[in-house]
């Protein structure tokens, strides 16, 4: 399996992850800004579907957390989910924790079956997923996204 560049792997450095945009600046160009986020330390109660849930902990950004900026010059596909309704099962391999690279994924079989993309057109395809609070984002390109990142926030 492909590694990581240093810089996406540094995602999994992170104590949690926050998807603050998602765009296409340019015709099939993709950019994601994903900011670090961190447990407070405050106890809090939620009221979730009509049940109360008692000392909880919010995970939120603070003025110290890394703002991310990923940019795809292009890609095949994406999708951007709800973790509330993610799934995946074993048959499924990938490497990464908050940044993952799958050497096999559904996702990767359903671009297959849905697409004229294959490692003949345009070239071999990898699947990253990115794992943040609220949402999981599942890219397939044929090349690496460009990273940076930033201290302070926006």
């Amino acid at each position: 399996m492909e590694v990581f560049p240093k810089d996406l792997a540094e995602l999994d450095n992170c104590a949690s992850l926050y998807l603050r945009d998602i765009a296409e600046p340019e015709q099939n160009n993709l950019r994601l800004r994903i900011e670090e986020a961190f447990v407070m330390p405050k106890e809090v109660n939620v009221e979730f579907g009509g049940t109360q849930i008692t000392n909880c902990h919010l995970v939120r950004p603070t003025a110290e957390s890394r703002l991310f900026e990923i940019v795809w010059n292009s890609y095949v596909a994406y999708s951007v989910m709800n973790e509330s309704y993610s799934t995946r099962t074993e048959s499924e391999g990938f490497s990464g924790r908050f940044a993952r690279l799958y050497s096999k994924s559904h996702f990767l079989d359903y671009i297959s079956r849905a697409t004229l993309a294959s490692k003949e057109y345009p070239g071999p395809l990898q699947h990253i997923q990115l794992i943040c609070e609220c949402h999981i984002i599942d890219v397939v390109s044929t090349k690496f996204p460009q990273v940076s990142q930033s201290r302070r926030r926006s």
